[in-house]
């Protein structure tokens, strides 16, 4: 069945509106956050809802083909308390999964994070999806709750069939947030972790798009020879392809 209608959780947020961007025109799409964002876009509706609330979660996947999950705790999230990543991220995420199920909803994309894998110590760059990584004390909560929606997502896939696809940003330059992109004094592995948002809102329209992958993780980062993590799998089974990558910074070349 072809995805017309398509749900997005934490549809207020900086790389939602990216998202949104590329795929109002194409699809009808329904928009929950807690609080309305300030860009109006053709073809949506909002839905108030918390992602900590099965029943209201629920309730915003009736009739929907697909949703695109972005609720997380991004900014201003260091000195939070662990319960409250478990509470919107883990939990928020678990909800999701289960109303996608109940509501019939064909396909889950999650969209996680490269700190849900960092490269375990020896383990050859750049970094594949499968490979060895390990947790650290740095953002541990972020990343520990971007890990277990993945597993989440992959309890789901294989008990109830679920096509679920998680899209793995790199660091999102841009965004006021995060310091824009800037090679080490001396390059001795590949470095560079950053994405542009259009990027990112690329993969997820690819990962909507696609019919013959039913579950996978894909990192979406710039397409760059210097890149940390390995992005070629999203384009030989998605069709991703990095548009914005920074030739101005030495290395990137294949």
């Amino acid at each position: 069945m072809a995805i017309k209608k398509i749900l997005i959780t934490g549809a207020s947020g900086y790389l939602a509106q990216f998202i949104i961007d590329r795929l109002h025109s194409a699809y009808q799409l329904t928009l929950t956050d807690i609080v309305e964002g300030n860009r109006e876009f053709a073809n949506t509706r909002f839905i108030k809802a918390d992602i900590t609330k099965a029943s209201e979660i629920e309730a915003a996947c009736a009739g929907q083909d697909a949703v695109v999950h972005l609720v997380a705790l991004v900014r201003e999230r260091h000195g939070k308390p662990a319960p409250l990543f478990a509470d919107i991220m883990v939990k928020g995420t678990w909800n999701v999964a289960e109303a996608c199920v109940q509501q019939g909803v064909q396909k889950l994309v999650n969209i996680s994070s490269i700190s849900a894998c960092h490269p375990a110590p020896g383990v050859k760059l750049p970094y594949q999806v499968g490979d060895a990584f390990a947790f650290g004390t740095g953002d541990l909560y972020y990343a520990l709750a971007k890990h277990l929606g993945e597993q989440i997502g992959l309890a789901y896939h294989q008990a109830h069939g679920l096509n679920v696809i998680h899209v793995r940003p790199g660091v999102i330059a841009g965004d006021g947030h995060n310091p824009g992109p800037k090679p080490p004094d001396v390059v001795t592995e590949p470095w560079f972790v950053y994405v542009d948002a259009r990027d990112v809102a690329q993969c997820v329209a690819r990962a909507i798009q696609t019919d013959t992958v039913k579950y996978g993780a894909y990192n979406a980062v710039a397409g760059r020879a210097d890149s940390r993590f390995a992005w070629k799998q999203a384009e030989e089974e998605l069709g991703y392809s990095p548009e914005h990558n920074w030739p101005e910074i030495p290395g990137g070349d294949a």
